[in-house]
């Protein structure tokens, strides 16, 4: 990935987060890894979906 398009998925990716923690959520690193694998085609989005139920379910 180009170092422009990384910088504006990071940026895309910081305004969602900053958008669910203003509704009082609160992202882990983690959690914020998994979702810039999900922007950069690393993982799907059904995978994502799938680690998180299992995380909430544990």
């Amino acid at each position: 990935m180009n170092q422009i398009l990384l910088q504006e998925t990071e940026k895309v990716l910081n305004n969602a987060i900053a958008s669910v923690e203003i509704e009082g959520y609160k992202l882990s690193d983690d959690e914020k890894e998994l979702c810039m694998e999900v922007l950069n085609g690393k993982l799907t989005k059904d995978d994502f979906i799938k680690i998180m139920l299992e995380r909430c379910t544990v």
